[in-house]
């Protein structure tokens, strides 16, 4: 993160697409030169239903490792989203740096789903899936597309 110096400075920080502003300004009492900086929110998954309520969808911030605990957070919405059904899932890994042992542990043991859809576009997003869905036997039918059609013309066979 950059360090300003000025007694108050506004910029915009995006992150996972969404704008967020971050002010850093003096303490109150403190020297005017002391820079004071906000901490930057831990980056989430985005998780949702489809709008056609057919199927969730999950999307793992780009750019991040993906960890245990953001793992465990975006399951315990997906199955808040899913109670009481098991609904087949969309999850986008486009552009993540990788993702955890705890964070697959944590995938690989929902129960919520009927199907997982796996996309990515680069041969990076292939290796990391890889990783994902070869740990314990999946839960459900998993598979790994490149197209976003693809994948949701498969998922539409479990939908409920």
């Amino acid at each position: 993160m950059e360090q300003h110096t000025a007694t108050h400075h506004t910029s915009t920080v995006t992150l996972s697409g969404a704008p967020m502003q971050q002010r850093i300004a003096p303490v109150s009492g403190s020297d005017p030169g002391m820079e004071v900086e906000f901490p930057q929110p831990i980056p989430e998954a985005r998780v949702g239903l489809a709008p056609d309520g057919g199927h969730m969808v999950l999307v793992l911030p780009p750019g991040e490792v993906i960890t245990g605990s953001m793992a465990a957070v975006a399951a315990e919405k997906i199955d808040r989203l899913a109670a009481p059904r098991r609904l087949p899932l969309l999850l986008t890994l486009t552009g993540v740096d990788s993702i955890s042992r705890s964070a697959r542990d944590v995938f690989s043991a929902a129960r919520s789903l009927a199907a997982v859809a796996v996309i990515g576009v680069s041969p990076v997003d292939r290796v990391i899936a890889n990783f994902l869905l070869g740990g314990e036997v999946q839960p459900c039918p998993t598979r790994y597309f490149s197209r976003e059609s693809d994948a949701l013309e498969w998922l539409k066979r479990y939908a409920a």
